[in-house]
């Protein structure tokens, strides 16, 4: 395992026994507008759930629950899959990934790309890809990680993410915000307890899109942040519910142009739950502009969505257009 350090991206090129999943971890954290921003897409397969799918399927490992030649299967929208199939990959386990149409083609791709079996139900939300892995997950030579309700996953973001934030921000500098969308819980709560154990007075704060605010009201709805808002309230989050400060609400249009803007002016090219969690921080920094340190997280790469947002705008100008323009100039 990587531990948390400086944050530099150290990869091992003369270790015959290094992987791609040494990879994992040490991503930068960067200061945008005021916002601190964990450039988690830079992991291996292009979002934060390296980390966690790295840590459970070693922990499962250790644990004797997982052994040469058996079957991952987890439920998942996107991008636990691309990880839980990337990890597998390496490690040479079968993967099965469970989950519902309505998604992002790439997210689905990658994880195909991986060598993983895709096995599709339910519609956009993970509830009947849950059920379906967790029964298949109790076969012989099957193990179902439960990323929704894994302790392990807690585990990976208090002792690796959270710490690993914590070393990079600047000398002197303590969290006084964290911002996470809620997908599985397990980031918003384990890096959560990290910062706490640094500033017991961080607020830590989640979010949910407008159209589907299942904490705040218990509805359910389509919507287009991928990631989070499952159709559930994840066992992690209502668990340790009592730590969290507020949920807040993000339109999906919103957290759409925040995505673009990423990309045009900054050269972030991540998802839209990343647009989504830094229109709730700029928010809570116009709220209350004593909050100095509000760190939030790049969750995934805007690659797994160009069908979807980026590839229907691209207009390319041919170059006879382009040489009478600069006849004209």
């Amino acid at each position: 395992m990587t531990p948390a350090g400086s944050g530099e991206r150290i990869i091992m090129v003369n270790d015959s026994r290094a992987t791609v999943l040494d990879a994992i971890g040490s991503t930068p954290l960067i200061e945008v507008d005021g916002l601190w921003l964990k450039l988690e897409f830079l992991n291996p397969s292009g979002s934060i759930k390296a980390r966690m799918a790295r840590y459970i399927i070693e922990r499962a490992e250790r644990e004797g629950l997982l052994h040469p030649g058996d079957t991952i299967v987890e439920a998942s929208s996107g991008n636990t899959g691309n990880a839980m199939s990337m990890v597998a990959a390496v490690k040479g386990y079968k993967m099965i990934v469970v989950m519902p149409v309505g998604l992002s083609p790439e997210r689905a791709a990658i994880s195909s790309a991986f060598g993983a079996e895709l096995v599709n139900v339910g519609n956009f939300h993970v509830n009947e890809a849950l059920t379906l892995a967790s029964e298949l997950g109790k076969r012989p030579g099957h193990f179902a990680p439960h990323q929704f309700e894994s302790e392990w996953n807690v585990e990976e973001n208090r002792t690796w993410l959270g710490p690993e934030i914590l070393a990079q921000l600047p000398e002197g500098r303590i969290p006084d915000a964290f911002v996470m969308g809620v997908g599985t819980g397990g980031t918003l709560i384990g890096v959560g307890q990290a910062f706490r154990a640094r500033n017991p007075d961080v607020l830590i704060v989640g979010l949910e899109p407008s159209e589907s605010c299942t904490i705040q009201c218990g509805d359910t709805g389509l919507h287009k942040i991928e990631g989070i808002a499952d159709g559930f309230v994840p066992a992690i989050y209502q668990r340790n519910r009592e730590m969290v400060s507020r949920v807040v609400a993000v339109h999906s249009d919103d957290a759409i142009a925040e995505m673009r803007y990423l990309a045009s002016h900054h050269g972030l090219l991540v998802g839209p739950s990343s647009g989504a969690n830094i229109v709730a921080a700029r928010r809570l920094v116009r709220e209350d502009p004593s909050l100095a340190t509000v760190v939030t997280i790049c969750c995934d790469e805007g690659e797994k969505y160009l069908s979807e947002y980026f590839i229907p705008g691209v207009h390319a100008v041919d170059a006879a257009t382009l040489a009478s323009s600069i006849k004209e100039d």
